[in-house]
């Protein structure tokens, strides 16, 4: 026998305005900001470590990092880290370069693909 389970919110969505459901993608949005997470000093030694190991070995690594409030991803060959800087740019043939601070990486590690 299975139990009804109420979809909640989900089954007035088609009845919505345009309006109203811009509205609730930007209140969900909103919800889904963070605070920066601390990092300690030893993390942050491993994620240059594998980043510098990436530059050598051209092996592609996903990056995870707090930009606007909200943790987004990124996966590409390290380009070059500047140290002067403080950041580390990261590159793919989908999206380019990216410049990613070294105060706002969350994670690193090798990529996979």
């Amino acid at each position: 026998m299975t139990r009804y389970r109420d979809r909640g919110e989900l089954k007035w969505i088609p009845f919505l305005m345009p309006e109203h459901r811009a509205l609730l993608t930007k209140y969900y949005k909103e919800i889904q900001k963070i605070e920066m997470p601390d990092v300690d000093e030893q993390g942050l030694s491993i994620y240059e470590n594998v980043l510098n190991d990436a530059i050598f070995s051209g092996d592609t690594v996903e990056v995870k990092y707090v930009e606007e409030r909200q943790i987004k991803r990124f996966k590409g060959f390290v380009h070059r880290t500047n140290y002067l800087e403080r950041a580390v740019e990261i590159a793919n043939e989908r999206d380019g370069i990216i410049n990613v601070p070294f105060v706002s990486i969350v994670h690193v590690e090798r990529s996979m693909d």
